[in-house]
């Protein structure tokens, strides 16, 4: 199977534009009620912040398909808080490289673009 410079060239502008689809919400892919909590989880906070208890957002997600208990909703709603907190520490705690240890990571393609 041989491959043209052509052919590299659109793979590499086609790959270039592509987002996997568990970043993106686009499209209609299955999720589970844990999922589609985290996912909601500053929605949901934001709710709290503003009155709304517990029960009443779990009525609110029952109205919209999610089928979640109070003490669940609760749980996940910790569970993804400890997780955007830790995500949080570890981004302050990593120091940025100095300029002693600084490596710059590039990939050169053996093929000016030019030439594809």
């Amino acid at each position: 199977m041989s491959i043209t410079a052509s052919q590299v060239k659109e793979i590499r502008q086609e790959f270039a534009t592509l987002k996997p689809s568990t970043v993106t919400l686009d499209g209609n892919h299955t999720m589970t009620v844990k999922q589609a909590i985290f996912i909601l989880a500053p929605t949901l906070e934001r709710m709290k912040k503003r009155g709304f208890d517990t029960q009443e957002i779990v009525e609110k997600l029952h109205e919209k398909g999610i089928e979640v208990k109070a003490q669940t909703l609760t749980k996940y709603l910790t569970e993804a808080r400890r997780q955007r907190e830790s995500r949080k520490t570890q981004k302050r705690d990593t120091a940025p490289p100095t300029s002693a240890t600084q490596t710059t990571n590039f990939i050169v393609t053996d093929i000016p673009d030019d030439e594809l």
